[in-house]
């Protein structure tokens, strides 16, 4: 039971830091339209 916990908790986690990644693109670009955000590319 501690290990399902667990995994739901990185779950979460890592759908938290997705998310705040893509507010920050957004937020950048305007758009989170992947053909549109070539301007990212180094």
């Amino acid at each position: 039971q501690a290990l399902t916990s667990t995994d739901v908790v990185i779950g979460v986690t890592v759908s938290a830091l997705l998310l705040a990644l893509a507010v920050q693109v957004h937020k950048r670009s305007g758009t989170l339209d992947p053909n549109s955000l070539s301007s990212l590319k180094g």
